[in-house]
């Protein structure tokens, strides 16, 4: 079996859910994960942020923001839009995401452009909380996720959406049943989100119990208190309930000095993590690409690092 760094993008579409957790667990701890917020112009004008991601070495690419009732990426669906004519530009823009609702293949041609596993937050936001009904974790949301060909979901929270160990549960058990063995479902918290850290490994478990594959937890220096043995505490726990475990840079950290993510990186390792995972507030929407790299080498190295950043989509 191939690990996720050897993957070619025919590998990648022809993955299944269990092969693909199973192709993270062969790769001992070396699978990086970056998140992008999709809904803003891209750092590099006429590149994505998902595939400058893909480009500093990340294997998983976990879209922020995704609107499933209005789908547009900020680097790929504008391409043609003249943004300095604001109104033309919005027009356009509404008209190409509608259009992209409608289109099943519509993830599917992303992860062509990208050559990555694609996947997307969806959030389990309380009730009575005011967010956008697309970016929510909901049955005919999840239903779209399977459909447009995502590979995994991610059931989480952003900051101040009030997300919650009992709602984080909840989602799972509605993700599980909507989405069967067909996605790979990620869930857990990498910060408050307004609603306090997780620090009781029983809550962990009770997220496997209810049906993830893979929990995440904030990374070692990320939250306070979340050190070295606290996260390696937690992430035994889930690996006991048999599922794999993910930690996480969610506190614009991933804007922080190349040695803070590579500390970060080498204690994440050691505390046993299957997945490392890097933010999104680098600048604009994507981590610095130079700390994707840095967290890559650290726990690859080199050879690794530019196989996976140099491999053509095309072999």
């Amino acid at each position: 079996m191939k690990r996720i760094f050897e993957l070619t993008l025919k590998d990648i579409e022809g993955m299944d859910k269990n092969t693909l957790i199973e192709t993270i667990k062969n790769s001992e701890g070396r699978t990086v994960m970056a998140e992008t917020v999709i809904t803003v112009p891209p750092l590099i004008y006429g590149v994505s942020n998902l595939e400058l991601a893909a480009a500093f070495g990340s294997d998983m690419i976990t879209l922020n923001l995704f609107d499933f009732q209005r789908p547009f990426i900020f680097g790929i669906d504008d391409v043609g839009v003249n943004l300095s004519d604001v109104a033309r530009a919005l027009s356009m823009m509404e008209e190409i995401a509608l259009k992209n609702a409608k289109d099943t293949e519509y993830v599917k041609k992303i992860k062509k452009i990208v050559g990555r596993f694609i996947g997307v937050n969806l959030e389990p936001v309380p009730e009575g909380v005011k967010y956008v009904e697309g970016r929510k974790l909901t049955e005919e949301n999840l239903k779209r996720a399977r459909e447009y060909g995502f590979d995994y979901i991610v059931i989480t929270g952003n900051p101040n959406t009030g997300v919650n160990e009992t709602t984080v549960i909840q989602g799972i058990e509605l993700a599980k049943k909507i989405l069967g063995d067909k996605l790979m479902i990620v869930a857990g918290k990498m910060h408050g989100a307004g609603s306090g850290n997780i620090y009781d490994d029983k809550v962990l478990r009770d997220f496997v119990k209810a049906g993830a594959d893979c929990v995440l937890i904030p990374a070692p220096g990320t939250v306070p208190g979340i050190d070295l043995d606290l996260a390696k505490k937690q992430i035994d726990a889930i690996h006991e309930e048999g599922a794999l475990a993910m930690t996480a840079i969610g506190t614009s950290q991933e804007g922080a000095q190349k040695s803070v993510i590579e500390y970060i990186a080498i204690q994440s390792k050691m505390a046993g993590a299957d997945i490392q995972h890097i933010g999104d507030a680098g600048y604009s929407g994507v981590a610095f690409p130079e700390n994707i790299m840095a967290l890559s080498i650290a726990i690859r190295g080199v050879r690794h690092t530019y196989r996976r950043m140099a491999y053509s989509l095309n072999k």
